[in-house]
């Protein structure tokens, strides 16, 4: 599956004049234009279904909302064989809030009990899980956080020379308690309904009654339109 939505991320991307998003920008494709005469990058979420609900991403958290709301979304619906593109939907955040505010109510009170209490470790709880130190090594700290870092992200860390002091390594425990939280707090693949994708359903492009050059400009177009809602946040 997620080989074919590649497949269709890429099409898309050549149909409408998108440049795809490489390595680990967490970034589906950029729209490239000039507005002012700037040059300007738009982040694109690219999202392709061939049934009437949109797949997201699995373990969903508050990283997934922070980024959703600083893209502009384009949905392609592809018949059911998954080869055929229909229609072209843009949508930018504000017509999406609707949608994210309510994955991000859901997981909310989750993700707060966890930094509450993070917040409410002390000493006395460092002693017990870390064992008493005046001076934590690099291999306590690795015993904690384990692969959540790398070898230059333990090396920042270490406030007493070659190691942590016990205030630094309290610190790291109220960290790794936050993130094990997280991870059994995210949502696994949250769908965007039909409910709510049929509000726009007179907004999506025609792809089949569109020439390839008149649904790239409107495409790219629509998008531009809606770059302030990102740009200004």
């Amino acid at each position: 599956m997620a080989i074919q939505d590649d497949r269709r991320e890429l099409e898309m991307c050549a149909l409408l004049g998108l440049r795809r998003g490489e390595g680990r920008s967490e970034v589906d494709a950029f729209l490239d234009f000039q507005e002012d005469g700037l040059d300007r990058v738009c982040p694109v979420e690219l999202k392709s279904t061939t049934a009437d609900s949109v797949s997201t991403a699995r373990d969903v958290g508050p990283n997934h909302i922070k980024r959703w709301r600083s893209r502009i979304w384009v949905f392609g619906f592809y018949d059911r064989s998954g080869t055929d593109l229909a229609r072209v939907l843009p949508l930018g955040p504000d017509a999406m809030e609707a949608w994210i505010g309510k994955v991000e109510s859901y997981m909310r009170p989750d993700f707060a009990l966890g930094e509450r209490l993070a917040a409410k470790l002390n000493r006395e709880d460092l002693d017990i899980i870390c064992g008493r130190k005046d001076k934590y090594e690099l291999a306590d700290a690795k015993a904690l956080m384990k692969r959540q870092w790398s070898a230059s992200r333990y090396a920042s860390e270490m406030d007493d020379g070659d190691g942590y002091s016990p205030a630094k390594m309290l610190e790291l425990l109220k960290l790794r308690v936050m993130y094990v939280n997280q991870r059994g707090s995210t949502l696994n693949n949250p769908h965007i309904p039909k409910s709510f994708l049929s509000r726009f359903r007179d907004q999506a492009l025609d792809v089949h009654g569109t020439d390839r050059r008149t649904l790239r400009e409107t495409t790219q177009t629509r998008i531009r339109g809606l770059w302030p809602q990102i740009s200004d946040s």
